[in-house]
């Protein structure tokens, strides 16, 4: 990116194990995002691998979970300062464990999500909802497709990478 940029930062969060057809979009995903990072419209990508919900009170035990619950509290702070909803993070629930028949509390987390940082600070956090309309991560991906610029490209030139796939 040029130096008169502002970094760009995505953070892509995949459900592991999943169904044949979920695993294929976010391969799908992976891929859209590796081009844009490839033609430095995105500054850098990371791939980080959840599952499909988080014990907070086990969760603290652990570096990456700590990290993990770092990161929700980042996305929660975030949905609280927008305009926007993250109602596919099922935030907090009460979950019978069998072992012990003990209710404790999960966050079920979305099949896939996504981060963007711009700049250093969290801008963008898919799924979300603004206005009764759902952004997906698919529909964040093309809109940093769209918007995120080239470092050698001339202005005639910007058009979308994931055209180019």
């Amino acid at each position: 990116m040029d130096s008169t940029a502002k970094p760009v930062r995505v953070e892509l969060f995949v459900r592991s194990l999943c169904p044949v057809d979920a695993t294929q979009r976010q391969n799908h995903l992976i891929d859209q995002l590796q081009a844009l990072e490839n033609a430095d419209r995105i500054d850098d990508l990371s791939i980080l691998i959840w599952g499909n919900r988080i014990a907070p009170s086990l969760a603290r035990q652990t570096a990456d979970g700590r990290n993990l619950l770092d990161r929700l509290a980042m996305f929660e702070r975030w949905e609280g300062d927008s305009d926007a909803s993250l109602d596919a993070f099922d935030w907090r629930h009460a979950m019978t464990n069998m072992a012990s028949e003990e209710s404790i509390t999960v966050i079920a987390l979305p099949t896939v999500a996504l981060a963007e940082y711009v700049d250093g600070d969290l801008h963008h956090v898919a799924p979300c909802t603004r206005d009764g309309t759902v952004h997906r991560v698919s529909d964040r991906i093309t809109r940093l497709a769209e918007t995120a610029q080239p470092t050698d490209a001339t202005e005639d030139e910007r058009v979308s990478v994931l055209d180019r796939q």
